[in-house]
Order: C-alpha cells, then sequence, then structure tokens
C-alpha cells in the first residue's frame, strides 16, 4: 500500500518519488539547488546534472544514435556528467581555482549528488557561505556552457577564459545577494579568501 511509505500514513507526491526512486535513497539536495542564490536556469540546470539527465555524450547513445564518446572539454575521457562537471582534467582547473580563493584543499566526491550533498561551508561567515553554496552551481554552468560552445561551434578551449567566465559569473551573482558585496573583482577575490 503507497500509504505505507510515510511515518504519518498519509499519501503525498514526495513520498511516492521517494519510493520510485532507485533505492528508495531519500538524500537529495533539493534545498541546496533551489535556495541557493542563483538564477533559477543555473538551478535548473544544477537539477538537471544531480539527476543524471543533462544531455550529455552517454545518454544520447543510449537513446539509440551511433556516435563517438569523447569529453569535449579534455578530449582524453568519454563523457558523462559526473566526468564533465567534477572529473575532467579541464573542470578541474575550476575547482582547484575555487578551492584557491577559500584557502581550502577539498576531494570532490565521485557524483554531482553527493558533491552537492557534502557542501555545506559551515566554516564560513554567512556571506562567504552564500557564495560557497552559489559557486558549485556556478561552475556546473559555466562548464557546460563552454562543452556546448566546443561541441556546436567547433572552437578551441582556453583555460584563462574558462576561469575569467566563473569568476566573472560568480561575482555578478554575489552582487544581487549580498548587500556589501565587494565592488571590483580584485577586491572581491581578496574577500573570498579571507577569514
Amino acid at each position: 500500500m503507497m500509504s505505507d511509505i510515510t511515518l504519518s500514513g498519509k499519501f503525498s507526491v514526495k513520498s511516492l518519488y521517494i519510493a520510485l526512486e532507485a533505492g528508495g535513497s531519500s538524500l537529495f539536495p533539493s534545498s541546496f539547488i533551489w535556495n541557493v542564490n542563483v538564477q533559477p536556469k543555473i538551478s535548473f540546470f544544477a537539477w538537471e546534472a544531480t539527476w543524471g539527465k543533462a544531455l550529455t555524450l552517454d545518454l544520447v547513445q543510449k537513446r539509440g544514435w551511433a556516435l563517438a564518446n569523447r569529453c569535449f572539454m579534455c578530449l582524453e575521457k568519454e563523457e558523462n556528467i559526473n566526468h564533465l562537471l567534477l572529473h575532467c582534467s579541464r573542470t578541474r582547473a575550476l575547482w582547484d581555482l575555487l578551492f584557491a580563493l577559500f584557502g581550502l584543499s577539498w576531494v570532490l566526491p565521485f557524483s554531482v549528488r553527493e558533491t552537492l550533498l557534502s557542501w555545506n561551508g559551515y566554516f564560513l561567515g554567512k556571506n562567504r557561505k552564500k557564495v560557497w553554496r552559489a559557486a558549485p552551481l556556478h561552475i556546473f554552468w559555466t562548464v557546460w556552457k563552454e562543452r556546448n560552445r566546443l561541441a556546436f561551434k567547433d572552437e578551441s578551449l582556453s583555460i584563462q577564459r574558462l576561469k575569467h567566465s566563473f569568476i566573472l559569473t560568480l561575482w555578478a551573482e554575489a552582487k544581487l545577494f549580498i548587500d556589501d558585496c565587494p565592488l571590483t573583482i580584485a577586491n572581491f577575490i581578496d574577500w573570498l579568501g579571507s577569514k
């Protein structure tokens, strides 16, 4: 009986969703994705990526298309969402930049979901924590836009442009939800690293 899947005995869409999910795990970073201070299109992409539904080459192949699967960013490994957004050597440059800005050492979990579930920022002050919580979603969005530019416009990858795009996007968004956000990008970078 469906009512058996909730403690209260009442049916809810959420309880059905949890029951139908593979393994029945209720661990999903939805509050992190939707409550963080980012544009809805970025949150929506993070939602798709966390569910493994962003249309990477591995999913295109699963839909029956016969094509080679090679990551557009690194040109070394097969493309899937976890590789593209977390473990690709080119994407790793953004993660390394983020960790350096905050003065941290970090090991990324295997999946997008695990990464977001472990991303709390309890060690930061209120405003820097807002930026910290928004940062992974901005990395995902920056990488996805660059991946699509490489895939559809047949251009070459510039790590410097990728880093620049990430920092500018993160700073522009931070200015929207932090009242006393630094007014220059240089001050923003210094502020991120302050204790």
